[in-house]
């Protein structure tokens, strides 16, 4: 199957807490799905970090278990400012609410 490639950021975050939500995004992508793969990778590869940057690998049966996922963690971060890129191009989500996660996540992943 064809995986897509989606490389998710945190931005205007102090290092700490970018790699605190890392750490739990990836655990609710994790937990949401078993055909996805979630890596962390570090941005600047002189600090000692585990990394704030997922690189998150799915294949189309996972994807609504994906957008259910993210769309959890950012309700529950609603001041987090996220970006997710693809080789299509960017999206930067910030202080979104429930009402509106949903329905972005969909048009993004292509679910419209």
């Amino acid at each position: 199957m064809n995986k897509q490639t989606y490389i998710i950021t945190f931005d205007d975050l102090p290092a700490a807490d970018a790699n605190r939500y890392a750490e739990e995004l990836r655990q609710a992508l994790l937990d949401a799905s078993p055909d996805v793969e979630v890596h962390r990778q570090r941005e600047d590869h002189s600090t000692q970090d585990f990394g704030a940057m997922l690189i998150l690998l799915l294949t189309a049966p996972a994807t609504g278990a994906i957008i259910t996922a993210i769309s959890n963690w950012l309700t529950l971060r609603n001041r987090a400012s996220v970006s997710i890129k693809t080789v299509d191009g960017e999206i930067v989500v910030q202080n979104i609410s429930s009402k509106n996660v949903v329905e972005l996540a969909n048009i993004y992943l292509g679910r419209q």
